[in-house]
């Protein structure tokens, strides 16, 4: 459903109507401008894309104390992400207010704010599935057992699979194209597995990596030695010495909302959180001629697995839109609410000496003008 929103109080009453259900936790992004997607800035360009690795390498060597606080690959993701480097993280806030105010600070166009959930949309992620050939492991994410019940889509900036999937962001990009054939291999397997036999890998995923006699994706644990794995495992240890030579390919292929340890003032007061778009993987393989289109419409499906929904009309976002001609006095209004640019950028100082430069020259205005309006009265 489109919202239209022209006031604050205007949003606040919209915003309430939906997380009155509390059967969900809600998340918020907001844009500046109608844009096409809402992709992350590392799927712009495809010499970003490629260079996934350069970029954040690159940056890291540039200025490794920024990063000395940093405990894991996310959340080295997360600071470069922080400075604006291109990198598969979306900004999300768990205050919509904040994602209200990141709609209207700027652009020409309408501003609009997205929402999301922690839970899937089964109607997209089952689209999704099928695209790729996959249908029918739909079901291993339905399946609630010991090891499905724990939310896929939701993770902490600590837990192994993050710093896997951020540490296979700093692979080579041959290392990424054969670790990806691997992984493609396996989800023909357990598709085929699930049509076939009826059983889930899911299941048996605590015994699989210690049982021997394991046959069925015994190809499978045999990647599971070869460089591109062990490499990607070695990236993993230096951060997590305990971390296993194992992986659940199954969490690869879904966005998830990653929760952070809040590293600076700004992080703190934007509630900020990421939202994590996941890798395609044919986009690294060098025998498929994939236009880049096609990659960037992938992953724009991969994140609506997460977006929220019109529950009357599926087909349709929940979306907030803020015309053009109500931006200024909305942010006036957050302003008020104490939501302006020192609040959000509190360590940008540049921007502080702008604001109070602006007070007081919109300040000396409004007098001459109420000066001007005394001396014609007197008159």
């Amino acid at each position: 459903m489109i919202h239209n929103i022209q006031t604050v109080s205007n949003y606040i009453e919209e915003i309430e109507k939906l997380i009155n259900n509390k059967h969900h936790n809600y998340y918020f992004r907001g844009q500046d401008d109608a844009f096409s997607n809402t992709l992350p800035a590392i799927f712009r360009s495809r010499k970003l894309l490629d260079n996934e690795d350069n970029l954040f390498n690159d940056f890291l060597m540039t200025d490794p104390q920024l990063f000395e606080k940093c405990r894991t690959n996310f959340e080295r993701l997360a600071l470069m992400e922080h400075y604006h480097l291109p990198t598969r993280l979306l900004d999300v806030s768990s205050n919509p207010l904040i994602a209200l105010f990141f709609a209207v600070k700027g652009g020409q166009g309408n501003g609009e704010v997205y929402v999301y959930k922690d839970e899937p949309n089964p109607d997209k992620l089952a689209e999704m599935l099928e695209q790729r050939g996959w249908q029918n492991l739909i079901a291993e994410y339905k399946s609630k057992n010991k090891l499905t019940s724990h939310n896929y889509f939701k993770k902490n900036a600590f837990s192994n699979e993050m710093q896997l999937e951020s540490s296979l962001a700093r692979q080579s990009l041959a290392d990424k194209a054969a670790f990806f054939q691997s992984i493609k291999n396996f989800y023909k397997l357990d598709n085929d597995y699930i049509g076939q036999q009826h059983k889930l890998w899911s299941h048996s995923y605590d015994s699989y990596f210690d049982d021997q006699d394991s046959d069925y994706f015994a190809e499978f644990k045999r990647d599971l030695q070869t460089l591109p794995f062990l490499r990607l495992f070695e990236e993993a240890k230096r951060d997590t010495p305990s971390f296993a030579n194992k992986l659940n390919p199954l969490e690869l292929i879904v966005p998830k909302i990653v929760t952070i340890k809040r590293m600076s003032r700004r992080m703190e007061n934007q509630q900020g959180l990421f939202l994590f778009v996941p890798f395609i993987g044919e986009e690294y393989d060098p025998t498929i001629n994939i236009d880049y289109s096609e990659v960037e419409r992938r992953a724009q499906l991969a994140i609506d697995i997460l977006s929220l929904y019109n529950a009357e009309n599926p087909a349709e976002k929940e979306k907030y839109i803020i015309p053009a001609k109500y931006k200024r006095s909305i942010l006036d209004e957050l302003a008020k609410l104490g939501i302006d640019y020192s609040f959000i950028y509190p360590e940008d100082h540049a921007k502080k000496a702008e604001m109070i430069k602006a007070k007081y020259l919109g300040l000396k205005k409004k007098n001459l003008s109420l000066v001007r309006n005394e001396i014609s009265y007197r008159g």
